[in-house]
């Protein structure tokens, strides 16, 4: 199997019909890949396990912390992801791992030292660049507190989703490359989903992603 393709949630897949019915993905195997950071980076680990693909890309919408940069009906892919959460203490009083001096997985089996952000790989295709850094949270932000916040601790966060790093440990554990796509459905915080526009950011997200499945894929400079 060359490919393996990632959804998160069932509703996800269903606006992704255009892309599964494309020659892009004729290669492909999709599977819901699960909601939030547990479940995804243990289907992922599954799926990984069983099908054995050459490369990984995880697909779905996320939230814009600029929407003036990347607005709703858009898409972007990512050249890093990070994980905000996991280390000591809470809001104003919450240290990172890294900030620790630990790593999220180190000295096993010779497998590569991971800490809190992952690079992901990437292909030139002209028109369709790299959007920077997306952050995933295990609880969404809440509203624009929460969005400003986070935006504090990752400056240059771009997007916010909360399976992107998960699926990224899983393929850097198996060493498998990884694109994420997101197509922005919401402003980070927003969570009136009245104001959201996912069907149109799951077009952008179809779009980007059957220009860059025939690419060869490398690693992220960032």
């Amino acid at each position: 199997m060359a490919n393996l393709i990632l959804v998160p949630t069932l509703r996800e897949m269903d606006s992704l019909r255009r892309l599964r019915e494309s020659e892009a993905a004729a290669d492909c195997a999709f599977q819901i890949g699960g909601f939030g950071p547990i479940a995804a980076a243990a289907r992922a680990s599954a799926l990984i396990a069983r099908y054995k693909p050459e490369r990984v890309m995880l697909i779905g919408i996320a939230g814009s912390f600029d929407i003036d940069a990347h607005p709703l009906g858009t898409a972007c892919r990512f050249d890093r992801v990070a994980c905000v959460g996991v280390g000591v203490g809470t809001g104003a009083n919450h240290r990172d791992a890294h900030e620790l001096g630990w790593h999220q997985f180190s000295g096993g089996d010779a497998q590569p030292e991971i800490g809190d952000v992952i690079s992901l790989d990437s292909t030139y295709v002209d028109g369709v660049p790299l959007a920077g850094l997306l952050l995933t949270c295990c609880s969404a932000s809440g509203d624009a507190d929460d969005a400003n916040a986070r935006r504090r601790m990752f400056p240059d966060a771009v997007g916010e989703d909360m399976e992107g790093f998960a699926v990224a440990m899983s393929c850097a554990l198996a060493r498998v490359p990884l694109q994420i796509v997101r197509g922005i459905s919401n402003r980070v915080g927003d969570r009136n989903s009245e104001q959201w526009l996912v069907d149109e950011a799951l077009d952008a997200a179809a779009e980007m992603a059957i220009r860059l499945m025939p690419r060869n894929w490398m690693p992220s400079q960032s």
